[in-house]
């Protein structure tokens, strides 16, 4: 089995991906286990992320008021031959 490779995905506010985010400093970063590392930095009323993961296709970033899946606002991001996706699953959960 290969490697996994590292991919790096930025989202932003509206889920915007913007040539200003490309090697942007981060004000914060925590690494949420060996794989999984998110980055952010607070701009006015602005969050922009960071999401490095190593993966063998997508990764996955969601927000809830107490840590679950249930009721998350959550989004599922993939390169597909260089091109970056982003997708909003459905609810409910």
């Amino acid at each position: 089995m290969p490697l996994p490779t590292v991919l790096t995905v930025a989202l932003a506010a509206l889920v915007s991906v913007s040539p200003c985010v490309t090697g942007a400093h981060w004000d914060h970063a925590i690494f949420l286990d060996d794989d999984y590392r998110l980055l952010w930095s607070i701009t006015g009323q602005d969050i922009t992320f960071e999401v490095q993961a190593r993966t063998h296709g997508y990764i996955g970033l969601g927000f809830s008021k107490d840590g679950t899946i249930y009721g998350a606002d959550m989004v599922i991001g993939w390169v597909d031959q260089g091109q970056v996706h982003f997708q909003f699953p459905s609810r409910p959960f």
